[in-house]
């Protein structure tokens, strides 16, 4: 079974020599019968061509040599046997057709040589000497009618030796083209498989995005929104009991809230770019943060303008992300500081107080400089979902380290503004 492919490809050459070899027996027994002369030289030759023509595919240059050590055997000793001849015509084809380039040259430059010594050979048996079959039975009753025999000679050479090397040679090249068409056809269909792969994978990338930009969307106002309720439900607990109207007011925020939070999610889930006049305006997502009952003081640095639609989206998702990180993590009574620095880049920066860290039983932290924030899930919301909102806009987030002993939380959100004239001019 190992080797089934060497069988395979050398069992049609070794099957033609071996029919040649039979031939060539046969021919020399005949010629042997018959009176002719050449006696054991004709087994060599015609177990030579047997060889030469079964080596002509796969060691062309063996057959090469084996083929012109064959014609000066037979030029040398006037053995005449008629399957050499034959021979010749299959052996001049597969030079041309299989032979490496060196061989193609010296086989096609072998042509002209070999036909130059076969017409001083046949030239020499002319004067009168006529050593072979062929020459007294083919080419005397040519010359006795009267025709000169190099024109006799000429067309025989050239068409056992030129006319198969030049067909060997046409069909070297018709294979040559046919392969490079099959390698065309393979490479194109290779290409277009790849293209489709790599439309697929595109296709893919492009749900994944969609599906981590909702789930990002939902975390923010299901966040947000239960962050301001629960605030507002732990803040009712402390209302005065004589003070009905304040306990409405907060349950009505509670519910106005609840009602916010839910056609935003519809929002949301019907289209991922939602209602932008809803979910854009820096402002009321401030003034409906503040009905939590924490103090949110708010500074604006240079002149305030529109941002486009994709922009305004980020900015308002990722406030909103901020705020809810200070709600839930920071002191309730602590004020939260939004500062929004307007020049070439909106710098929107989130400062809160949070509690001191719980200790250990040895006086260590309990949250250290490894530890995840918990705005970090494991779902890649928080930090890192905003993160990567930014970085989709060009923008990007910092966290500051808090001073030694502070107790201290910023956070600061950098996007670009490619767009927009002050709030000013816009609405004069």
């Amino acid at each position: 079974m190992m080797h089934s492919p060497i069988v395979r490809a050398w069992a049609p050459d070794v099957a033609i020599g071996f029919v040649i070899l039979v031939l060539g027996f046969w021919e020399a027994y005949t010629n042997a019968y018959s009176g002719y002369a050449g006696g054991s030289v004709t087994l060599v030759v015609a177990l030579g061509t047997a060889v030469a023509v079964a080596l002509v595919r796969h060691a062309g240059w063996w057959s090469f040599g084996i083929l012109w050590a064959l014609l000066v055997l037979q030029a040398a000793t006037t053995t005449d046997l008629m399957v050499i001849e034959l021979a010749v015509v299959g052996v001049a084809f597969g030079l041309a057709r299989w032979g490496s380039r060196p061989l193609l040259w010296a086989s096609g430059l072998s042509i002209p040589i070999a036909t130059f010594f076969a017409i001083s050979y046949v030239g020499i048996l002319a004067n009168g000497l006529w050593g072979t079959r062929v020459l007294r039975n083919v080419i005397v009753p040519l010359v006795d009618s009267g025709i000169s025999w190099p024109l006799v000679v000429l067309p025989m050479i050239a068409g056992v030796l030129a006319l198969p090397w030049f067909a060997g040679l046409a069909a070297r090249y018709w294979g040559a083209a046919r392969a490079s068409q099959r390698s065309q056809s393979e490479a194109e269909a290779e290409a277009l498989s790849a293209q489709l792969e790599r439309a697929r994978m595109t296709e893919i990338a492009a749900l994944r995005e969609g599906q981590a930009r909702l789930a990002r969307d939902v975390h923010d106002v299901v966040g947000h929104s239960l962050t301001v309720i629960l605030a507002q439900a732990e803040s009712a607990q402390f209302l005065d009991s004589a003070d009905p109207a304040a306990l409405q007011r907060t349950m009505a925020n509670i519910a106005s809230t609840a009602r916010t939070s839910l056609q935003e999610v519809r929002s949301v889930l019907a289209s991922p770019d939602g209602d932008p006049e809803h979910r854009t305006d820096l402002d009321t997502l401030i003034d409906t943060t503040r009905a939590s009952g924490n103090e949110i003081i708010v500074t604006d640095l240079g002149s305030p303008r529109p941002l486009p639609p994709e922009l305004a989206t980020v900015a308002f998702r990722v406030l909103q992300e901020m705020l809810t990180n200070a709600l839930k993590h920071g002191r309730r009574d602590g004020a939260i500081a939004v500062t929004r620095q307007w020049d070439d880049r909106l710098r929107v920066t989130v400062t809160n107080h949070t509690d001191p860290a719980p200790m250990d039983s040895e006086g260590v932290s309990d949250t250290g400089a490894d530890a995840e924030p918990d705005a970090i899930s494991a779902s890649g919301s928080g930090l890192a979902g905003m993160a990567r909102r930014l970085e989709s806009v060009g923008g990007s987030l910092e966290v500051h380290d808090s001073p030694a002993g502070s107790n201290v939380f910023t956070v600061t959100a950098t996007l670009p503004v490619r767009a927009g004239r002050p709030l000013e001019a816009a609405t004069s």
